[in-house]
């Protein structure tokens, strides 16, 4: 602990790496760049994945950029109280749903902006007025200009319930299938299509209720969504009802006063070589990876909250996935003591996990980072175990971060020993 302490003391790092600290999204996990998330419910939801055109094949245990976070607002029966008029005014019909669907869109050059007080009062004219509104507008740019691509919102009432809200021009991504014909509403002379989607029960034998649904203002496309538990299923209905008719009340939010500007940018396919010649972090790609491995994909990405380089290689069903960025903010968070073993050492956690792992240690057990120094196979070893899957190979598994002062290595494997991941990891810089 002492060495740790040492180090963790006299850590500094440079204005630029500050800036570029400073710069950063903090309240958004980091995530790899090849994919968007937008999360609807913690218990059972579809995830919009937004991909890059060329996919690095299993980069995609990592997230990436920020859009606004977890849509629960209710988590266990009983927990609001519906207020003397808390039935909505509008009226739906909902259908019930068949299942949940994933859409993979790739949006070229993609950034973001959080809305300001006026571009929200121009996106959600009526809504702003009785909820509290959280948005962030996703951009996409290419040689031809800028334009808007969608824009991730949460409406929170007072009671405390998230709805989601997305708008985009034209069309939305849904996270709902039905099963047969669907029967649609008439509120204030618009067709809305609603349905909602039940859980199966949790470990506590609870469901959770998911409402749903989708509609056209002029050329502007809404998709809004809202979850909680079965047992308050009616003042979820309500609260998205009356979202629905105050955003239809309101007319097609005006996309015209966004004026985005394009931050730096990069998202370039590189050859192995250009990998190792990048200025920044080529140092930190490996030279000693197994001959039976082959080299599948390098990525240089740029983005507001992320700059980073990511090379894959595989051999079968084997991968070695590896990512170099320069330490930030929230990376410190997972760095941990080789003392401190609750905070890394799988053994200790018996599968499942999600089980096992205690909420405040979870991060740091699912991705510890470790200083360079103190790197051992004892611990490389206990972050490495194995699992099979149906229609999977056997393989030794193991997920964990390095770090070189303030330059992150990120790794995660399958294929490959403890052994030979240890000797990789202390050949860099030498």
């Amino acid at each position: 602990m002492k060495a740790y302490n040492k180090y963790m003391d006299k850590i500094s790092v440079s204005n630029t790496l500050h800036q570029k600290i400073m710069s950063s999204t903090h309240a958004i996990p980091k995530r790899w760049p090849i994919m968007i998330k937008r999360y609807t419910t913690a218990f059972a939801c579809l995830v919009v994945v937004l991909l890059g055109v060329l996919i690095i094949p299993k980069l995609t245990q990592y997230n990436v950029t920020p859009i606004p976070g977890n849509n629960q607002s209710v988590l266990e029966p009983g927990t609001i109280t519906p207020t003397p008029d808390s039935s909505s005014k509008y009226n739906l019909y909902f259908n019930k749903a068949g299942g949940q669907t994933v859409a993979n869109i790739y949006i070229p050059g993609h950034f973001w902006q959080e809305l300001t007080s006026n571009e929200i009062k121009a996106v959600f004219p009526m809504l702003k007025n009785t909820r509290n509104i959280k948005a962030t507008a996703n951009f996409q740019s290419d040689e031809n200009g800028t334009t808007l691509f969608n824009i991730d919102a949460y409406a929170i009432s007072a009671a405390g319930l998230k709805t989601y809200i997305q708008l985009a021009p034209s069309e939305v991504v849904l996270d709902y299938v039905f099963d047969s014909e669907t029967k649609s509403s008439d509120v204030l002379g618009i067709t809305v299509t609603a349905g909602y989607f039940e859980t199966e029960p949790n470990s506590k034998g609870l469901k959770n209720i998911i409402y749903f649904a989708t509609f056209k203002l002029s050329d502007v496309a809404y998709y809004v969504e809202l979850s909680g538990a079965k047992a308050d299923k009616e003042v979820v209905k309500n609260e998205i009802s009356e979202i629905i008719g105050l955003l239809i009340e309101g007319g097609a939010a005006d996309f015209d006063i966004f004026h985005p500007v394009v931050p730096e940018l990069r998202d370039d396919r590189l050859s192995l070589e250009e990998a190792r010649a990048d200025i920044d972090f080529g140092a930190y790609i490996p030279l000693g990876i197994p001959a039976d491995f082959e080299f599948e994909d390098a990525l240089r990405f740029i983005n507001q909250e992320q700059n980073a380089l990511f090379v894959t290689w595989a051999k079968g069903m084997g991968y070695i996935d590896w990512r170099v960025s320069f330490l930030d903010d929230i990376d410190q968070t997972r760095i941990t003591s080789v003392a401190d073993t609750q905070n890394y050492d799988i053994a200790l956690y018996p599968i499942p996990r999600a089980d096992s792992v205690p909420d405040e240690l979870r991060e740091i057990v699912d991705n510890p980072i470790f200083l360079i120094d103190e790197l051992t196979l004892d611990v490389v070893q206990s972050r490495t175990y194995e699992t099979i899957d149906a229609g999977d190979e056997p393989g030794q598994r193991m997920r964990f971060g390095v770090l070189y002062e303030d330059i992150l290595v990120e790794l995660s494997v399958k294929g490959v020993s403890s052994e030979v991941i240890l000797d990789i990891l202390q050949q860099i810089g030498k």
